[in-house]
């Protein structure tokens, strides 16, 4: 299924950083690969793909120059060029910008339809935000309320597993006012999956709507729903469906007001991590892969993301006061030393002398979408909309810049609050 071989990418590369089994526990690194891939397996065979291995991250350091970029010290050169705001830059609507649109109005959108009683709200906590394997499809995840129990709402944005779904409970259409509707029926068998909604409309030509539910709290059983067939024929044939529909259209552009709250969005991530990046370095939110960044430099864009670990427990094997890295076919991670080369992996270092306090740097390529297990070196998940040219990743020199840089913890906080698609 594309949710397991995409979790198989994950703890591969994930193994090679940490040494193998990685921690599954692990709350600040589930936004990106492992969450993902763990919800994937406790969804057993919720087939909306999601893992990707962007977890870990970059930005970097406010540091003192000297000499050129390239090996045989460890100072920044002054070489790098300004990358300025409208470099690689995104003019028109994007794909992500459409998805935080819905991210954002679906709430307002969808409660209305809802049974009595029933609240939806968008919560980035429950960690089930997916993209699909295959096809790069963004499924945001909300939080749905009904008599003090709360469920998982997820919008499908392909077909993913639901037709699999419906064609193993040999589930028939059943015709309501504009189309038909489906739906898989509760077993209290947890193993057959989250509860499949549908709903087809009579113009061929229209997209249709689909979404999950499922519980996941325990003791909620997985396989669980409080919205039942009758409900969910109300909801359809409720005056208000057809702005639901018309958000969920997956040809529709996003507004001239999303792009613009893009732009305020990336100033203030900026804001945070110009105080932290190498020279010539600036992050964008990625046009493909919702809820996800890119690091801009002089020579195009790279898939990016940042991580800050805490705790004694379950730190990265890396010796103290060295650099780590480990490319995306590497055996396992190693010591660097500063030879000015860039690269596309994973760098891993200690912020400054602590032991329990440390930063990974995630650098890949551009968003793109698998159809076998011979990855190149891209490991983001999503659509491969990107037009701006894909950078070299970093040098040793500017990942320890970043990993050293004064506050890097806080601003990695920081900037991941303005990222989230809340």
């Amino acid at each position: 299924m594309e949710s397991e071989n995409s979790d198989l990418v994950v703890h591969a590369v994930i193994g090679r950083l940490f040494e193998e089994p990685e921690p599954t526990h692990r709350a600040d690194l589930a936004d990106g690969a492992i969450a993902q891939g763990m919800a994937a397996n406790r969804r057993r065979g919720f087939a909306v793909a999601g893992a990707t291995l962007s977890v870990l991250a970059v930005v970097a350091g406010a540091a003192t120059v000297a000499g050129g970029r390239g090996g045989g010290s460890w100072s920044l050169g002054t070489e790098s060029a300004n990358v300025s705001p409208q470099s690689y830059e995104d003019a028109g609507p994007t794909y992500a910008d459409r998805q935080r649109e819905i991210a954002e109005q679906l709430p307002g959108v969808l409660g209305p339809l809802l049974p009595a009683g029933m609240t939806v709200r968008r919560d980035p906590q429950i960690g089930n935000d997916s993209k699909s394997f295959l096809t790069g499809d963004f499924s945001p995840a909300f939080a749905v309320e009904s008599g003090g129990t709360e469920y998982v709402l997820q919008i499908i944005g392909g077909e993913s597993g639901a037709a699999e779904a419906f064609a193993k409970a040999s589930v028939k259409p059943v015709a309501v006012t504009g189309g038909s509707i489906r739906m898989t029926v509760p077993s209290g068998d947890s193993t057959k999956g989250p509860v499949y909604y549908e709903f087809t409309p009579t113009d061929a030509a229209a997209p249709p709507v689909r979404f999950a539910v499922f519980g996941f709290r325990t003791p909620t059983p997985f396989d669980s729903s409080p919205i039942d067939a009758t409900a969910f024929k109300k909801m359809v044939e409720a005056p208000g469906f057809a702005k639901l529909r018309q958000l969920l259209d997956p040809s529709a552009k996003a507004s001239a007001a999303a792009v613009r709250k893009r732009y305020t969005i990336e100033a203030k991530i900026n804001a945070e991590a110009g105080t932290v990046l190498p020279p010539g370095f600036r992050l964008k939110l990625s046009p493909g892969a919702p809820g996800e960044l890119e690091l801009v430099g002089p020579d195009g864009v790279n898939a990016f993301q940042w991580h800050s670990l805490t705790g004694a427990e379950d730190q990265i094997k890396c010796p103290a006061e060295a650099l780590c890295f480990v490319p995306s076919d590497g055996p396992g991670f190693q010591k660097m030393g500063p030879d000015g080369k860039a690269r596309l992996g994973v760098y891993a270092g200690w912020v400054g002398k602590s032991t329990d306090s440390s930063v990974t740097l995630s650098v890949f390529g551009k968003p793109q979408t698998f159809t076998s297990m011979t990855f190149p070196d891209v490991l983001e998940i999503g659509k491969p909309v990107e037009t701006a040219p894909q950078g070299p990743g970093l040098t040793p020199q500017e990942a320890r810049a970043i990993i050293e840089a004064p506050g890097l913890p806080k601003v990695i906080a920081d900037v991941q609050k303005l990222v989230a698609l809340t």
